[in-house]
């Protein structure tokens, strides 16, 4: 079923999700209506599609770690530092917003999870930068600019 979804398409859903999960979470902290909460989920179950697009790559990258070039090892450990991120982000949210803790443990995981989605931030924009090539191409071809 994962050959079939085109990885353009797939990526670029992921990429407005982590959008609109980002610009969720200022409504649903005065709210409280568990949107940003939905699509955090939501996110992470599309991102384990696209992990599962791209597994191939994971397991051959981990075979192969000591004679991948310079630059396919750093993405390795950006893509791995991503993905640790994303779920130390989300774990940490969805305790802060799900666990009965006093209201002081509350305000400091929010502030752990807010603190870790800027890293998963600044991690995805290295991400899009390095792929911005097959990024462009793709839309390219998807698109016919």
């Amino acid at each position: 079923m994962l050959r079939k979804l085109s990885p353009f398409w797939l990526d670029a859903g992921l990429f407005v999700l982590l959008l609109a999960t980002l610009l969720s979470a200022s409504a649903d902290l005065f709210s409280h209506s568990f949107i940003h909460v939905a699509l955090g989920l939501l996110l992470c179950i599309v991102t384990l599609f696209h992990l599962g697009l791209h597994w191939n790559w994971i397991k051959n990258s981990r075979q192969r770690y000591d004679r991948l070039p310079k630059r396919a090892r750093s993405n390795v450990w950006l893509n791995r530092g991503l993905f640790c991120n994303y779920v130390l982000c989300g774990s940490v949210g969805l305790a802060a917003r799900a666990m009965p803790f006093p209201f002081h443990l509350h305000v400091f995981l929010g502030v752990i999870h807010v603190c870790m989605a800027a890293l998963v931030i600044v991690l995805q924009v290295l991400h899009i930068s390095r792929h911005w090539q097959w990024i462009t191409a793709m839309a390219r071809k998807r698109i016919a600019l």
